[in-house]
């Protein structure tokens, strides 16, 4: 049985792209998208200005490098982590988790691959 969270790990983003599309389509198509040359460019600017913001946000602080290290590498370890316990449970015959390993590692799962599989969609429904 797959547990409600794990639906909707893999649910939202497809409603978020679909509210963004209806918005874009119906509520305020003349204004998200620029008429003019100078437009785009502002446009584009905002972009490059939010791009630099989220990486910024990653740098963090002046800091040991070990720091610094250990702190970027918290999420492929944790992945990892969830990824070796559900493989361990399958291939041991471990049934004490049940199914909270699996939908933890469908999670996973989703973070992992939900982003390029929904870029990927987009990208062959716009031609």
């Amino acid at each position: 049985m797959i547990d409600p969270i794990t639906i909707a790990a893999a649910g939202v983003p497809l409603i978020i792209e679909a509210g963004r599309a209806a918005i874009q389509r119906w509520i305020a198509p003349e204004q998200i998208k620029p008429t003019t040359v100078a437009d785009y460019e502002v446009m584009r600017h905002i972009d490059l200005d939010w791009f630099k913001a989220l990486v910024g946000a990653d740098a963090g602080g002046e800091t040991y490098p070990w720091v610094e290290a250990v702190r970027k590498l918290q999420r492929p370890a944790v992945v990892l982590a969830v990824l070796v316990t559900w493989a361990y449970c399958h291939t041991s015959g471990l049934v004490v988790a049940g199914d909270g390993v699996d939908n933890m590692a469908a999670s996973v799962g989703f973070y992992l691959f939900g982003d390029r599989t929904m870029f990927y969609a987009k990208k062959a429904a716009g031609k």
